[in-house]
């Protein structure tokens, strides 16, 4: 097995030779997300635009594992706190699963964890973040119907939505 990086920036994309066969490989980082709720079983969403689809998307919130040695749940810790300006214990998450969510060309693992908040622990819905523009709380009704018609489409958050779902059917 060889491989040739080809592109070295936030991501790298490799070439790799295996068995006369040669495939596009990205290496990028492991990613954390989580499902929020409070008292009321609202679902905590993040908006932001997202270039690959060049569109605003709702999603859970969630962020890279790209500080070196950074434990997944401070990571997560640290990211809600960016994100959402909600503060967390590393205590308080309850890891739901881990995934590969491209692994036709990508190693990376996403982690998806729970927590339950007040809804009274969100001060502000406007944020001043690099990339979240929002956060709202979202009845899962409403986000039961957004992940349906595709509004809310993006992995992390369909499997929140499956998750969700079996816990209420339960």
């Amino acid at each position: 097995m060889e491989d040739k990086i080809i592109y070295d920036g936030w991501l790298k994309l490799y070439h790799r030779q295996l068995e006369g066969k040669k495939y596009d490989i990205i290496k990028n980082y492991d990613a954390v997300s989580a499902i929020i709720l409070n008292e009321f079983n609202e679902i905590l969403l993040v908006k932001q635009f997202r270039p690959s689809v060049m569109t605003n998307t709702l999603e859970i919130p969630a962020g890279c594992i790209d500080i070196p040695g950074e434990d997944i749940k401070e990571c997560l810790v640290r990211e809600i706190k960016e994100e959402a300006n909600i503060t967390l214990t590393t205590d308080a998450l309850e890891k739901i699963i881990s995934y590969k969510p491209i692994m036709g060309f990508s190693n990376s693992t996403m982690h998806i964890f729970k927590a339950n908040v007040k809804k009274s622990c969100l001060k502000h819905t406007k944020i001043n973040n690099d990339d979240v523009t929002e956060v709202q709380w979202m009845p899962f009704n409403e986000f039961e119907k957004n992940v349906q018609n595709t509004k809310i489409c993006d992995s992390k958050s369909v499997l929140a939505y499956y998750y969700l779902k079996s816990s209420i059917e339960k």
